[in-house]
């Protein structure tokens, strides 16, 4: 496997924090927790966008207007990041 940019994570959560339109999201908000949120979603571009589609959505509704963690955590994850997470976390234990 190829090594992986420190930077492509964050990159791409910039880009789906971008366009956002909150009205009290501070830009960087999600970025700062880029790491996190690639593991969680194991890198997969759609579960990362579903993800925080789903946490904007939960944003929304609850009037906060801004993304939290705690958003990030009742959203849950499709098939694609269950799997790819699993396979991380099953890798992880062999070492």
């Amino acid at each position: 496997m190829a090594p992986r940019s420190n930077r492509t994570p964050g990159a791409l959560v910039a880009s789906l924090e971008s366009t956002l339109r909150l009205r009290h999201h501070k830009a960087g908000a999600l970025t700062a927790m880029a790491e996190d949120l690639y593991r969680r979603t194991g890198g997969m571009i759609r579960s990362l966008s579903q993800l925080v589609r789903g946490a904007a959505l939960l944003a929304i509704e609850d009037g906060t207007e801004h993304i939290t963690r705690e958003h990030l955590a009742l959203v849950p994850l499709d098939y694609a990041a269950q799997t790819s997470s699993g396979a991380a976390r099953r890798s992880a234990k062999a070492v």
